[in-house]
C-alpha cells in the first residue's frame, strides 16, 4: 500500500469519525487545545502549577487563593506526576 493511499485513507477515516460527533464536541476539543497552547508558556506539552494558574486569570478569577489553585491543580493532574498533560487538560476542560 502506498504512503499516499494510506494518508488518504487515514484522512477519510478521521473525517467520518469527526463528522459523527456533535458540533459542540468538535468545538470543545479545539477550544481546549487553544487554551492549553496559550497556557503552555514553555511549549513542553504539560502545564506546571504556575502555567495552570494563568487559567484563573483568563477566567477573571485571579483573586483565587493559592491553596485553592493548588487543590484544583491536583484534581486536573490525574496521574499525580506534578504536571497537567494535554490529555488530562482536555478531558477535564471539556467536562467543566
Amino acid at each position: 500500500m502506498s504512503k499516499q493511499f494510506l494518508s488518504l485513507l487515514v484522512g477519510a477515516v478521521m473525517l467520518v469519525l469527526l463528522s459523527g460527533l456533535p458540533a459542540s464536541a468538535q468545538e470543545s476539543g479545539s477550544d481546549a487545545d487553544k487554551t492549553f497552547a496559550s497556557l503552555d508558556g514553555n511549549k513542553d506539552g504539560k502545564l506546571s502549577q504556575a502555567e495552570f494558574n494563568r487559567l484563573y486569570e483568563m477566567q477573571g478569577k485571579a483573586d483565587t487563593s493559592a491553596q485553592q489553585k493548588q487543590q484544583e491543580f491536583k484534581t486536573w493532574d490525574a496521574d499525580g506526576d506534578g504536571s497537567v498533560s494535554k490529555a488530562e487538560f482536555t478531558a477535564k476542560y471539556s467536562g467543566s
